[in-house]
């Protein structure tokens, strides 16, 4: 193969950045109107498709792609689960199964949609049934022993019970945890020796008061500590085990585990430490598809993992279908903590420079040396850990994805492991987040985390898990609810969703199966989906518009090297983000790569900041130090506290002295507020909490600032900050700021972008709509401000392409509303789904969750309101608006017969003028309210299948104790329930109605 062709194919799987000319930004894709208002397949929205527990058919496969197709999603991310659902017949890599997968494969092939897969069996993590114990997580285990001496010891040591989590971990419930583990004699007996210590027994263990670190348990692996706070006590000295009186045993241990020794006058524990499985499975699996997790750490492990879970799913089908597959996906990670591997040891060596064996004891709590020093080792330990999971796990998978002309998406952070989120991502080609739908904004830290990442190594996608269904709110997720939400997550970097999610149902009966008590009900088995279309394609548009150009942010933010590190939120943050600027954060990784030209900060890929940012710390590495050291000597603005100390042992007092006199040079007398330091070369930093001064001694104005007019309502946002959410990207002849109203009523505002020579124009996701801003003004301090006028939950992109040609406009004409026409016959409704009631007849449009009558109160499915109106002459100056009120939740306009377009958001307004004809005119409105009420009726009426908590679920609730047979067959319903769903909510139970139909009022608004 030729040389260019081999660095051709380097360059496409790396994904790396081509320059325009050295020093440039890469090369960016610029928007276009075409693709703004007719996006293509990868702006289009995708979705997490769950196959439930053996409950599959091929027929009920092609009806749900053939639905994605149709309703505009781009594609699909195949996972297979269990989650409360009974065994439903095909088992999971069964010939029946694979014959599914292959035509699954032929079908997303033939409609054109991008298929994906989650890498394993469950949502978590990388586990099944081929992974053996030497191939599983593992984690550090001890017994210990107190005896006194002198006295010759001769016994036989014991070791702890395998799969100690069971007790332990998660909700403490053996039962429950079966969900996360394998049964313990599936890894009994794979216990491994590390050493055999002996040291002199602390007070406080004689006395039965052990001193431990404190929070220990976090900072020795075992479980997920948000941020690293030192333990500053000075542990009592008769607390203290000290290095020297260590006396190592292991030699003295045979084959059988019996140690034999002559104990030295005084008060001794002995130590046993191994490592063992942690037993650990993927959870929640499919029959058939549960097994033990792998080993994060070893790249051999994942070896085998990646060929039997990933490969033979891209190979199934034969070279036909071998390139269906486009991306692998890991989850967000919950696969519990791991601390060790098979030679761990010499890896610990190799990269802290010293023997792990002195220090074992502090991985069991107990200080060493001292307190400082344990909270050292157990700093190396833990980053010693979180190295490896990242170079044997996620590197591996992105090296394996690429070897096989695959990508490699994931969710690079955890509530349970232990790794530097910060640092996965380096080996992401898609990172992601994930949101709940109906949640707030805690998820904000792990999404500008996935976004940074994407930025800072020129990744073009950030992906999410998105409108994840909350149990308390199943069934209610719907496009105008979750608008604002959606808009609040693509400010913060997202810019393609995956809907979580679409389940397989291959029952008749809706809404049928779905991932137990969570996930929303997207899908051709909900009530509103036949109206999705015009949502997802204002979600595409808005995606298009953000995967193009480059990000625009001033605030590069550096976290430090804690090994696991916090992604905290905006408002967390220390030193506090002024309003107005955006920020990526940074790793030490691109920290190191970091290059100052001109006062700016510039990544490899091109991307600029004015300002370095340093995460509020005690401590520093020596490392981190003098890199920050030599961008403040060429030149960078830096914004950090004085650290005061450095992590790790090797950190001793030679090492210290020169960190403290390198701070003191570089910081100078720092009060605690801000000082200017001009000593180091160009550079200036900043000591504080001090981001805001630096901008305006560096005359940097927002980049983005707002002052509303006037408002329709009053109330805080609905999630946190301004209240005017933005994002600005950018490329050499563009500029684009998506704005987002985060209230729930209209607001207009003043918008200043700083943006000084380019004519303001608003392109409209929800219509594709171009045009200039009617109003807008050049301002002295050379930037523009453009009036916005925003709907309830409103958004808009405001793009900055063409000169400016005049410097202000205020071209604005509000609608005048010339005449307002009432509907005064009665409305005649109608129904369309199961159990649907007679006809009934309204004077005018109720809330018919308050009807008298049961079955239209509790009635899901879609509502036809009819009427009819004579709204006299229309001259050519004058359009007809149909203003339909409140709907719940979405609806479908018809004027004389035809189709005027489906409304999905409030508010709930459209223009028919060009169907309306002279004389009378025919206008029917269908609705789709939510299922929930309808699950809500069917609590008064009898069971019509067995229940049980015996679900392997950590949820509350009951599920299927099987498909009832009256389902097999695709009968109804013996007990008249209308809706089959597999999860039993406690909660529905007294739950009030929700608000359903057309409720108005409907009205005629004829415009001038």
């Amino acid at each position: 193969m030729k040389k260019f062709s081999i660095f051709l194919i380097v360059f496409l799987l790396l994904g790396c950045s081509v320059k325009d000319k050295p020093g440039s930004k890469s090369i960016a894709s610029e928007w276009s109107e075409e693709g703004f208002k007719t996006p293509q397949d990868e702006a289009k929205v995708q979705t997490w498709y769950h196959w439930i527990n053996g409950h599959i058919s091929k027929e009920a496969v092609t009806k749900d792609l053939e639905s994605m197709k149709e309703k505009g999603l781009g594609g699909f991310t195949l996972f297979n689960v269990s989650e409360g659902s009974p065994f439903g017949g095909v088992k999971y890599y069964s010939e029946e199964w694979w014959d599914a997968f292959i035509h699954t494969k032929r079908e997303a092939q033939r409609l054109e949609l991008e298929m994906s897969i989650m890498n394993g069996p469950g949502w978590s993590t990388s586990g099944g049934p081929w992974n053996t114990p030497e191939n599983s997580m593992k984690e550090v285990v001890w017994t210990e022993k107190q005896l006194s001496g002198p006295a010759d010891f001769k016994e036989k040591l014991s070791v702890p019970e395998p799969v100690l989590g069971l007790e332990r971990d998660m909700k403490r419930d053996t039962f429950i945890n079966k969900r996360y583990y394998m049964p313990r004699d599936h890894v009994r007996g794979y216990y491994k020796d590390i050493a055999v210590l002996a040291f002199p027994t602390p007070k406080g263990e004689l006395e039965g008061e052990p001193y431990r670190i404190r929070s220990w348990w976090y900072k020795a692996g075992y479980s997920k500590m948000a941020r690293y706070e030192r333990d500053t006590r000075n542990a009592p000295e008769e607390e203290v085990v000290f290095p020297e009186e260590i006396i190592d045993l292991t030699d003295k241990l045979d084959e059988n585990g019996s140690l034999y020794w002559e104990v030295p006058d005084g008060n001794w524990t002995i130590l046993r430490v191994g490592y063992q499985p942690t037993g650990r499975s993927n959870h929640p699996a499919p029959f058939g598809g549960k097994g033990l997790e792998v080993d994060k750490m070893s790249g051999d492990a994942v070896d085998i993992h990646w060929n039997e879970s990933v490969m033979r799913k891209v190979n199934a089908g034969g070279d036909e279908l071998s390139k269906v597959i486009s991306y692998v996906l890991i989850d967000s990670y919950e696969a519990g903590h791991q601390n060790w591997t098979g030679g761990f040891e010499k890896e610990f060596k190799a990269r802290c420079g010293y023997d792990i064996y002195t220090y074992l004891p502090a991985i069991t709590g107990r200080v060493i040396a001292g307190t400082d020093e344990t909270e050292k080792f157990l700093w190396d330990f833990r980053k010693t850990v979180s190295d490896l999971i990242i170079e044997n796990y996620y590197k591996r998978f992105q090296t394996l994805a690429h070897e096989n002309g695959l990508k490699f998406a994931a969710e690079g952070y955890g509530n349970f492991g232990n790794t530097d989120d910060f640092a996965t991502g380096e080996y992401i080609d898609i990172p992601a987040t994930e949101f709940w739908a109906y949640g707030d904004n805690h998820h904000g830290g792990i999404t500008k985390l996935s976004s940074s990442t994407a930025h800072i190594y020129g990744r073009k996608l950030v992906g999410a898990e998105a409108f994840t269904g909350a149990p308390a709110k199943i069934f209610e997720t719907n496009p105008a609810d979750i608008k604002t939400q959606g808009d609040w997550f693509y400010c913060k970097g997202v810019n393609q969703f995956w809907l979580h999610g679409i389940s397989l149902s291959p029952y008749e009966q809706s809404p049928g199966l779905g991932l137990g008590t969570y996930g929303s009900r997207f899908g051709r088995h909900n009530t509103w989906w036949k109206y999705a279309q015009p949502w997802l394609e204002y979600q595409s548009r808005c995606q298009y518009m953000l995967q193009q150009g480059h990000p625009k942010n001033d605030i590069l933010y550096y976290v430090g090297e804690d090994a696991p590190v916090d992604p905290e939120l905006k408002e967390n943050l220390i030193p506090a983000i002024p309003e107005g600027y955006d920020y990526d954060f940074c790793n030490h990784d691109m920290l190191k790569k970091l290059k100052v030209k001109e006062g700016k900060l510039v990544l490899p890929n091109g991307l600029e900041y004015a300002v370095l940012v340093v995460k509020k710390s005690e401590h520093i590495t020596l490392d981190a130090l003098k890199i920050l050291q030599n961008h403040i000597q060429n030149g960078a603005v830096v914004v950090a506290y004085k650290p005061e100390r450095m992590p790790g042992i090797n950190s001793n007092a030679s090492v210290h002295k020169e960190l403290m006199k390198l701070t003191d040079e570089i910081w100078g007398e720092c009060d605690g507020e801000y000082v200017k330091t001009n000593n180091y070369g160009k550079g200036i930093i900043y000591c504080g909490d001090a981001v805001k001064t630096a901008f305006r001694d560096i005359e940097l104005l927002p980049d983005f600032e707002f002052s509303t007019i006037k408002s329709e309502g009053t109330g805080e946002a609905l999630f946190s900050g301004s209240g005017f959410e933005f994002i600005h990207r950018e490329t050499s002849k563009t500029d684009v700021y998506f704005v987002s109203n985060q209230h729930n009523y209209a607001k207009v505002a003043n918008a200043k972008f700083r943006i000084n020579d380019k004519l303001p124009e608003l392109w409209d996701p929800e219509t594709g709509e171009i045009r200039t801003a009617p109003e807008y003004n050049k301002l002295d301090d050379g930037r523009i401000q453009v009036t916005l006028r925003m709907e309830d939950g409103g958004s808009v992109f405001v793009v900055f392409r063409k000169n400016l040609t005049k410097e202000s406009a205020s071209d604005y004409k509000a609608p005048e509303v010339i005449r307002q026409l009432s509907f005064n016959s009665p409305w005649q409704v109608s129904f369309d789904g199961a159990g649907a009631p007679e006809k009934i007849e309204l004077s005018e449009p109720i809330d018919l969750s308050k009807h008298r009558d049961p079955e239209v109160a509790h009635f899901s499915g879609t509502i036809s309101y009819q009427n009819q109106i004579d709204i006299g002459e229309l001259d050519d100056q004058s359009n007809a608006i149909l203003d339909l009120g409140q709907v719940e939740v979405a609806a479908e306009v018809f004027v004389n017969d035809q189709s005027a377009g489906i409304l999905w958001k409030r508010p709930f307004r459209i223009d028919i003028t060009e169907y309306l004809k002279e004389g009378t005119n025919k206008i029917r409105v269908d609705v789709a309210n939510l299922w929930v009420n309808r699950l809500i009726g069917d609590q008064k009426l009898p069971e019509h299948a067995e229940w049980t908590t015996n679900t392997g679920s950590t949820a509350a609730g009951m599920g299927l104790e099987k498909v009832p047979d009256w389902v097999i067959r695709g009968e109804e319903s013996p007990t008249g329930r209308k809706a089959f769903v597999s999860w039993k909510w406690n909660h529905l139970e007294n739950k009030e109605l929700v608000t359903s139909g057309l409720i108005g009022p409907v009205q005629m608004l004829i415009e001038k």
